[in-house]
This record gives structure tokens, sequence and C-alpha cells, in this order.
């Protein structure tokens, strides 16, 4: 888990739930080595199921060992989205540890969005009827359009790291994550 960090206070705020697979032989295996192969096949939607399943099971450790609730995204791949009844699994893993759905944020990247727009919408709509939080993943990486964005139920705007990256020191980029700020906030 990554903690998310408040730059007013310091405080964390949230987790990111962020897969790593310890393979015997090989050891430490990076998501971007096997998340590709794994959404080009079924298994991303197990996998996903996985990481949302044993994100609620800690979750339920961290209330059970007395530590106050806390915000937890996980990452759900584009063909989540377009499986009828995600938001039923998703239901259905929080009721099954007792976890409030304000806790759980589902982050989907721009670019699955625009894979399949009316099902995106349908999706992130059904979720944010059992009270889930919807993050969007790697804002400003060419995908996206406005008038479409403007349809999705979106709580919180996550700008690709290619804009953040060297925020102090490149004034457009600087100028972009003001501009992207300033909107997701209206």
């Amino acid at each position: 888990f990554q903690p998310q960090v408040s730059l007013f206070s310091g405080a964390i705020i949230g987790l990111e739930a962020l897969i790593r697979w310890q393979h015997p032989q090989r050891g430490m295996v990076p998501p971007g080595d096997f998340i590709p192969l794994a959404e080009q096949s079924s298994y991303i939607i197990d996998i996903g199921e996985w990481v949302l399943r044993e994100t609620c099971r800690q979750m339920r450790a961290w209330l059970d060992a007395g530590m106050p609730p806390i915000k937890v995204a996980i990452n759900l791949a584009a063909r989540h989205f377009l499986v009828p009844g995600l938001h039923l699994t998703i239901a259905d893993a929080l009721a099954g540890q007792c976890i409030e759905a304000r806790y759980l944020e589902i982050e989907i990247t721009e670019g699955a969005m625009m894979q399949d727009v009316a099902a995106a919408i349908r999706s992130t709509t059904q979720l944010k009827e059992i009270g889930v939080r919807i993050s969007l993943d790697d804002f400003g990486t060419g995908y996206s359009s406005l008038a479409y964005l403007s349809r999705f139920p979106i709580d919180v705007v996550k700008i690709d790291q290619s804009f953040v990256r060297d925020i102090t020191t490149n004034p457009a980029n600087a100028a972009i994550a003001q501009a992207t700020i300033a909107m997701s906030h209206k």
C-alpha cells in the first residue's frame, strides 16, 4: 500500500493498493511486466477481483486492530468496466468485510474510460450509487474529450506523471497542471 499524503498537513489521508508479483525463480516482477499480459487475457478480471477482496480484507484487519478507517484506492482495468454487475461484485466484497463504501476508491485510467464510453459511464454511475468514490487516473495522456469527461461522476483527478514529474522546472507542465486543477475543482 502506497500512502497518499496531504500537502497541507503532511498527514496520511489515504492509501493506494499496488500489486506486486513475487515469482519463485525471477524474484520481484514489476507490474509493468505482467499487467499488460494479464490485460490481453481474462486473467486481469481475476487479478482485479483478488486485489479488491484482499484490499477489503486488509481494511477490515486494520479496523479490527483499532486503526481509524482510511480511504483505499484500487486500480481496475478497462475490461472491468465492461463486466455487467461490477458494482454488485464490489458491493459484495465490501459487505463481506463490513467496510463502508465511502472508504473505497476505484481508479480508472483516462484511456480505459474512452475505450467504451457508454459502458464506463454506466459502471461509474452504478459505483457512485453504492457510495464508492471514483478516481480518474493518468489524466492528460491524450485520450480524453472534455465533453465526455463531464458526463462521468468523478471525485478525484490524478494528473499523469508526465506533467507533474518536472512541474517545478517546466513552466508549460506547471500551467497544464494548474489548469487541470482549476478545471477539476469546478
